[in-house]
């Protein structure tokens, strides 16, 4: 099962999931230049506590962005997890591009 309530996204453990994105820096779209390094990271949540970073592109040639996480990756804990997407661009400086929840929920046996 897969529900996405604005960036709010629910998802049954060991499903791959599929997310399309368009890139957007205030109201205009982005396309990343070179140098620029965009990632998915998950977290418990805990302050402090080090992020699962599950994805990393080094290069995305438009304003279009899909992640998928695997079924294995997404074999998960049942609970609400932190997410984010941010881009590092070459400077150093960061932009994140989304921030929400990710709940990880059990298979109705």
């Amino acid at each position: 099962m897969l529900r996405i309530d604005g960036h709010r996204i629910t998802l049954t453990r060991g499903d791959t999931l599929t997310l399309t994105l368009t890139l957007k820096k205030g109201t205009q779209t982005y396309t990343p230049e070179q140098g620029d390094v965009i990632r998915f990271a998950l977290s418990k949540g805990y302050k402090g506590e080090p992020a699962y970073e599950l994805k990393l592109s080094k290069t995305i040639p438009n304003d279009t962005l899909t992640f998928t996480l695997s079924s294995a990756e997404t074999a998960l804990d049942y609970r609400e997890y932190n997410y984010d997407i941010e881009i590092t661009h070459d400077d150093g400086s960061v932009d994140t591009f989304i921030s929400s929840t990710l709940t990880i929920v059990g298979e109705v046996k």
